[in-house]
């Protein structure tokens, strides 16, 4: 008698309308579970399988090895690029997030009405209607030893000869880098700190608090997230930027992805990919440390 009232129970659960619903649902998550699958862990997956074969001059053979590995972890030139790219990604991430934070709380609370809040917003975001790339290139007539920058200090007397660490240098990349992934600080932040209740404010104003006990003790707690998603969203930018490094370095500045692209160069495929997987195991360890460190301060 039970088995036959759970049978007839579990017909009529098949019959219900939430079951083609669940079927809806469940063909609606396989088509992106899928695309995701195909493009993203299927590429990775190949790029560590390709990271263990042996290299040659023309490619690589099925046999593996961890010597591609061994010869990029003893690498002093390597690791130098390693640590100089880590470096770059890290200050960016502090440089957007000082610059950042205070143009989203102008956006958020100074600003009087919503609609000239996204207005600003969106002239902002105007930039990045373009490419990156586009972007980086315009630098060069800005920041060049000809360009419009050295022009105006050179005429207005504040300096005798041109800058030329304003293009070609480490110096010049991590400018570019804060200027490009500057909105991607920005943009969660802002959307962090609309969604503060402005009472709140009004509570702890009235209970004598000032305007940095206000900022420290109910502003930056509540709109924590946001600054930890715009980390994330920068640090993970800045550590696989190629083409910054590329046309605003010149050959003058190093990272990770010049090195990638100079073992394709050379047809080292193993060696490449090999430096890929060091690059995507040390940005996804940075990432846990932000969300693990969010975490903790989330529960202070």
């Amino acid at each position: 008698m039970c088995a036959y009232l759970r049978s007839e129970q579990q017909r009529s659960i098949e019959r219900s309308p939430l079951a083609g619903v669940r079927g809806i649902w469940t063909l609606l998550l396989a088509i992106p579970g899928a695309w995701l699958g195909w493009f993203l862990l299927a590429p990775v997956v190949i790029l560590l399988l390709v990271s263990w074969l042996t290299p040659t001059i023309s490619g690589f053979v099925y046999e593996f090895t961890s010597a591609n590995y061994s010869s990029l972890l003893t690498s002093g030139s390597f690791i130098q690029t390693l640590l100089t790219t880590i470096f770059n990604a890290l200050l960016t991430t502090v440089i957007t997030l000082l610059i950042g934070y205070p143009v989203a709380y102008y956006l958020a609370f100074v600003i009087p009405t919503l609609r000239l809040r996204f207005a600003l917003f969106l002239i902002a975001l105007a930039p990045f209607f373009t490419s990156s790339v586009v972007r980086a290139i315009a630098w060069i007539p800005m920041m060049g030893r000809e360009g419009a920058l050295n022009w105006i200090l050179t005429t207005t007397g504040i300096i005798d000869q041109p800058l030329d660490i304003l293009l070609f240098s480490n110096f010049a990349v991590r400018i570019a880098m804060v200027q490009i992934y500057l909105l991607f600080m920005i943009s969660p932040i802002f959307f962090s700190l609309s969604t503060i209740d402005h009472s709140l404010i009004e509570a702890a104003r009235d209970m004598g608090a000032g305007f940095t006990r206000i900022l420290i003790e109910v502003i930056f707690p509540l709109s924590r997230q946001g600054v930890f998603v715009g980390a994330i969203f920068v640090f993970v930018l800045a550590m696989g930027d190629f083409a910054t490094v590329r046309l605003i370095g010149g050959g003058a500045a190093a990272s990770v992805g010049l090195a990638i692209q100079n073992f394709m160069l050379f047809m080292q495929f193993p060696l490449a990919a090999a430096a890929a997987s060091l690059l995507v195991v040390v940005t996804v360890a940075g990432v846990v440390i932000l969300v693990k460190y969010g975490r903790i301060l989330e529960g202070l």
